[in-house]
């Protein structure tokens, strides 16, 4: 996911600098900039049946970072850089694709001043919630299938017939239906490999 928010900042030209992991202290002349890096992730398991199945849960860390003349100027700037950070990840179709829900979009801010320059940058955690399953590795080949039919209205009523080929279906003699322990039919099935 990491990448594809990298490859859709750059898609947009956001900024002049995007860089992911991103070295969190920019040098002032690579400014506006974007920093992307991987958070934490969380998988919460969807249940025992089937394949492992999780929701997870995950943050991408995105910090952008402005300069301006004044105070003001810097704010301003990081309003719209903030505002198109959003925009980008919000409505990016492959983005969404890949995304079944963001619970969550945490923000902070900060401006500060180094001389005359004065420094604003936005610290975004997205949380994304996307769906993954993992099949398990399957090692067993089916070679070959027996179907065998001990039908319930065909039955011998006092018969007991040995090896039957699903003793806990037969019932017991006398029997009033089947199964009675005997095929009426089958047939079997070579599978190609």
């Amino acid at each position: 996911m990491r990448k594809m928010v990298v490859a859709a900042f750059q898609a947009a030209a956001a900024a002049p600098t995007i860089q992911s992991p991103g070295d969190w202290s920019t040098p002032p002349a690579k400014l506006p900039a974007i920093l992307v890096r991987c958070g934490d992730d969380q998988k919460a398991s969807i249940g025992n049946i089937g394949e492992t199945q999780f929701n997870t849960d995950f943050v991408i860390e995105i910090r952008g970072i402005v300069s301006g003349p004044t105070g003001e100027a810097a704010q301003d700037a990081l309003e719209d850089l903030g505002a198109t950070i959003e925009d980008i990840l919000l409505r990016n179709i492959a983005i969404r694709a890949q995304t079944q829900d963001f619970p969550m979009i945490a923000t902070v801010t900060e401006i500060k001043s180094d001389g005359r320059l004065h420094f604003g940058a936005v610290s975004m955690a997205v949380h994304f919630q996307i769906y993954e399953a993992f099949d398990p590795d399957v090692e067993t080949t089916l070679e070959r299938m027996t179907v065998t039919a001990d039908l319930r209205n065909v039955f011998d009523a006092s018969g007991t017939y040995p090896n039957p080929p699903f003793p806990d279906a037969v019932q017991p003699a006398p029997r009033t239906s089947g199964p009675d322990g005997r095929a009426e039919g089958g047939f079997d099935v070579e599978l190609p490999q």
